[in-house]
């Protein structure tokens, strides 16, 4: 666990060349969030609503989450976040053996508007994060985590969320997190040819290296500012210009991976014209420096090439 996992583009395993299956995991109407252990990696790739906080117990292999993935092996721990498609694959001498224990919890435990309220400020980046696939490296953190999700199996009442959200709290400080995938994972968010998300993504992808203004999005979705930022909110969780940084960030991550330009020309060519600004969304959203993600990106390739 001591190596951070790196994202590469593009990656080893093509998650639009794969059927996608949706899975429903909360049985009941009465379960809040479910626990499963011993859990064998049997899956095909498939989505669900949960988040699901997976930690593996034994055998080792490839963890794709979105457009990102990287090795994992025993003691690795991840969360994803819901609607997003993923995928472990298992070396074939761990095949037989491998399991992992699991955390899905459903997002209708969480208020509309986190960002709002201060105490859940740490938890709303979490859950924000996890849908790049967010993995743990610091062995304390992950021993912690672990003893929490067992602990929950055995409450009961009130105080299973209170436990799950003081052990998402703990997470949302985590020191050690980093994103699997670039902020721009492929989501199932069901979208018609005439509804207005698809028109404003189209917008947004089109004029991201540009000044983007809430009045001009507006009017090419057809609403006004104000119910565009809740209807976007309510169909996507997120705010707007949160949206418009995680698709130049995006683009940054594919330009890193695939030019030699510098930083500063790459955040120059993603719409942002102040260096530590652009530093300071890419530290947000992967956990690390555009020339962190550069050094790691070519360290994860020249691993793939020697094997190791």
């Amino acid at each position: 666990m001591s190596r951070n996992p790196s994202t590469a583009s593009p990656p080893l395993f093509s998650i639009s060349s794969s059927p996608i299956q949706h899975r429903r995991i909360l049985q009941t109407t009465d379960t809040s969030f479910v626990c499963a252990s011993e859990h064998p990696f049997s899956a095909p790739l498939h989505y669900h609503t949960e988040y699901e906080l997976i930690h593996v117990e034994s055998g080792r292999g490839m963890e794709f989450v979105g457009s990102g993935f990287a090795p994992y092996e025993a003691g690795s721990l991840t969360l994803i976040g819901g609607n997003v498609p993923h995928l472990h694959l298992c070396d074939a001498e761990t095949l037989e053996t491998a399991t992992c224990e699991i955390l899905y919890f459903s997002p209708r435990l969480f208020p509309m508007d986190l960002a709002a309220l201060p105490e859940y400020r740490s938890i709303e980046r979490l859950l924000d994060r996890s849908r790049s696939g967010l993995r743990f490296t610091s062995e304390r953190e992950i021993a912690g985590t672990v003893a929490r999700m067992r602990a929950l199996a055995a409450c009961s009442g009130i105080g299973r969320i209170t436990g799950l959200l003081e052990l998402l709290d703990g997470l949302g400080h985590s020191a050690s997190a980093c994103t699997l995938a670039p902020p721009d994972p492929v989501r199932a968010v069901p979208c018609g040819p005439d509804e207005p998300l698809r028109r404003i993504e189209s917008y947004l992808y089109a004029h991201f290296r540009e000044h983007v203004s809430l009045s001009d999005v507006a009017a090419y979705a057809g609403l006004t500012p104000t119910s565009l930022c809740r209807y976007f909110r309510r169909r996507t969780g997120r705010r707007l210009f949160d949206r418009l940084n995680e698709i130049r960030i995006s683009q940054a991550c594919r330009l890193l991976a695939s030019v030699g330009w510098t930083v500063a020309q790459v955040a120059a060519e993603t719409g942002f014209h102040n260096l530590s600004h652009f530093n300071r969304e890419f530290r947000h959203l992967l956990g690390r420096t555009p020339t962190e993600y550069r050094r790691d990106l070519g360290l994860l390739t020249a691993r793939n090439r020697t094997g190791e």
